[in-house]
């Protein structure tokens, strides 16, 4: 892949939380279907959920405010109809089941966040996390064990503004001590993760698992993992004079 231009000035990489550093439960999402009357595996709730996003994409970039039961259940039903659940019965029962386990449904790290924040941490970049949140993040990564590996959390929830306002990544900025250009964004929404850091002049980085997404106006991984060949160290960490 193509490094990007921007690159070379990063001295910190803040991370989403919701998709990125907690994945959804895919496994307990399929028991809830199953139960509901459609038989389903992980595998397939994974994938119809990822492909939901973009789906959704259009609607938080328009909401007043995301972090809603209303905008989940949208999620959560672009999801059903990708996976083929087209009894209204069974769409309802499997909704509700959804919906009276949100939100605590964010709770598992993919398999590399951990070998990334770490590898990231002694390259010498700040790692930290960005998120639209009910104020509970902190809690959910100490669950997952990643907030002991992030400098800072900055939580929607308890901050009073949400994502794509670009002044929640201005004080991720003003707490790192470092302008937004020599911060990169990780996420996988765009018009939250991609649209709203920029607006702030913080490039961003769209995680994009199964190669989904139509148009982006940044780039593309598939796994964290793949920052790894691009963040090689930091101006401090390769003795190089820092601009």
């Amino acid at each position: 892949m193509t490094v990007p231009e921007f690159v070379g000035r990063i001295r910190a990489i803040a991370f989403d939380a919701g998709n990125t550093l907690l994945w959804l439960d895919h496994a307990r999402l399929a028991r809830i279907v199953t139960a509901a009357g459609f038989s389903v595996t992980e595998g397939a709730v994974r994938e119809a959920e990822m492909r939901a996003r973009p789906q959704l994409d259009p609607l938080l970039g328009k909401a007043p405010k995301r972090e809603t039961p209303g905008l989940f259940r949208r999620h959560a039903q672009f999801a059903l109809d990708n996976l083929g659940v087209l009894d209204e019965v069974v769409a309802a029962r499997a909704l509700g089941g959804i919906a009276a386990a949100w939100p605590e449904l964010w709770c598992r790290p993919p398999e590399d966040a951990r070998a990334t924040l770490l590898a990231l941490r002694a390259r010498g970049y700040a790692v930290t996390c960005i998120s639209n949140s009910n104020g509970k993040v902190s809690e959910a990564l100490a669950a997952a064990g990643l907030l002991a590996l992030l400098g800072d959390v900055v939580d929607s929830g308890a901050v009073g503004v949400e994502k794509p306002d670009p002044r929640i990544f201005e004080i991720a900025a003003e707490r790192l001590g470092l302008t937004p250009a020599e911060i990169v964004y990780v996420g996988d929404l765009h018009a939250l993760d991609v649209v709203g850091p920029q607006r702030a002049g913080m490039p961003a980085i769209l995680l994009d698992p199964l190669g989904v997404w139509a148009d982006c106006a940044a780039p593309r991984i598939r796994t964290l993992t793949d920052l790894l060949p691009w963040f090689r160290g930091t101006a401090a960490t390769n003795g190089l004079e820092r601009n």
